[in-house]
């Protein structure tokens, strides 16, 4: 279960980095003895502007990253929780982190996080940030979808 469906960013400065103001949650309960999987796929593998023809390139997929203020990037970084059930979650090493940490999605799904058991209420906290630079042309209508797919592994 997904907490949303949008991620206001907010204005976009060079100053600093921007931060989901109210990450997304994936809530995953499951019965299933082998675990469960959390996998993410970006439609532009960046943050794309029609009105600027421009794209806000994510940081390398499965690497792990650092945003640093005046520096144009975005990536996703995934913490994690659980109230019961027989697994433990493995957040993909490269996703582990909430602000500014992460790594970039691009248009094939990443494994953000797994188990290896059943699961009640295990929650995956997914922080989107960016941070442009100087030469990011300016616009108003930068965005993203962000595909999650979760499965049982029964």
């Amino acid at each position: 279960a997904l907490s949303g469906n949008t991620d206001a960013l907010g204005t976009l400065s060079t100053g600093s980095v921007a931060n989901s103001p109210t990450p997304r949650t994936a809530t995953v309960n499951t019965n299933a003895k082998n675990g469960w999987s959390v996998w993410a796929r970006s439609a532009n593998a960046g943050l794309s502007s029609a009105s600027a023809s421009a794209t806000i390139a994510s940081t390398t997929p499965g690497t792990g990253s650092t945003l640093s203020a005046g520096t144009a990037g975005y990536n996703t970084g995934v913490t994690s929780s659980q109230v019961g059930g027989s697994g433990t979650i493995t957040v993909t090493p490269a996703y582990a982190g909430s602000a500014n940490t992460g790594a970039g999605l691009d248009t094939s799904l990443r494994t953000l996080a797994s188990s290896n058991g059943t699961a009640n209420t295990a929650v995956l906290t997914m922080t989107n940030n960016v941070a442009i630079a100087s030469t990011t042309p300016a616009a108003a209508d930068y965005t993203d979808t962000i595909t999650v797919v979760g499965a049982g592994l029964f």
